[in-house]
């Protein structure tokens, strides 16, 4: 498929989902294939609670039509008959885009979310998730640490200054009613405008919940290989038909415009 590339595709809720997972798990196999590893990076929330769950589940592409085959990555499945498409998890590196700073225990941690939903069961081991340590103090701290555990991870760690964002292969994002993503709300324009942190610490008092959060910020996001909204309620799906039809850029989620790499829209009108 094109580079810089809008798809939104329409469907059911479940037809939605199993789509979504198979744009994943394509990029995951083509990712593996040209350069050994998988870069994802998971939202919270509870969107994307029934997302996690078809990845950890797999999806089998007979159960996918035609047009939906058309969006997975080379179209490589679309004429190698009925598979069944899992992630590979030997050679799959999880990130979290944002965190409330809570610890994992807690019900609103988006860790633990993506522990019940994703993790349980896969074969995906400790040194390949890359939690944010949304526990340390003071979060700004806490935003140093995870920056730098991305730089590492991309072997930038040397050049502490370095204002180039890392390119993750995957980044899943959710969408709040108000138009925000990942920790990046309308209310802090500073933080919107931030282009040189890769991970920055916010107080988010209009949240739900509210309190400080940990969020990657927007030329990460943009410097993707791939970017996949996914969301669901009706007020949210207004939002993001705004979006999408360019009325409203101004809105955080707005503003996720990959340079060089695929922007996919999910939005569902159920509620799971």
């Amino acid at each position: 498929m094109a580079k810089n590339s809008i798809f939104h595709p329409i469907g059911d809720d479940r037809e939605l989902t199993a789509i979504a997972a198979a744009v994943i798990i394509s990029a995951a196999n083509r990712a593996v294939a040209t350069h050994g590893k998988f870069s994802l990076v998971l939202a919270g929330g509870n969107s994307p609670r029934r997302l996690y769950q078809q990845l950890a589940a797999g999806v089998n592409t007979g159960e996918l039509s035609e047009s939906s085959l058309l969006l997975l990555a080379d179209n490589e499945n679309s004429h190698s008959g009925h598979r069944h498409l899992s992630l590979p998890w030997e050679h799959t590196w999880l990130f979290w885009g944002d965190e409330r700073c809570l610890p994992s225990s807690h019900s609103d941690s988006n860790y633990r979310m993506a522990e019940e939903s994703l993790l349980k069961g896969s074969s995906v081991r400790e040194k390949q998730l890359f939690r944010m340590p949304a526990t340390v103090e003071p979060p700004g701290r806490a935003a140093d640490l995870y920056e730098s555990t991305i730089r590492h991870f991309f072997q930038q760690e040397r050049d502490a200054q370095s204002t180039e964002a890392p390119v993750f292969d995957f980044i899943i994002l959710g969408l709040g009613e108000d138009g925000h993503t990942a920790s990046l709300f309308p209310q802090n324009p500073a933080a919107l405008d931030e282009q040189v942190r890769w991970v920055i610490a916010v107080n988010a008092p209009e949240a739900n919940p509210p309190g400080h959060r940990l969020t990657i910020t927007l030329p990460v996001i943009n410097h993707a290989k791939n970017v996949l909204f996914f969301t669901s309620g009706m007020k949210k799906k207004a939002v993001a038909e705004r979006i999408i039809s360019r009325e409203d850029n101004g809105l955080p989620a707005g503003r996720v415009q990959p340079v060089n790499g695929n922007l996919f829209w999910f939005t569902l009108p159920g509620i799971f």
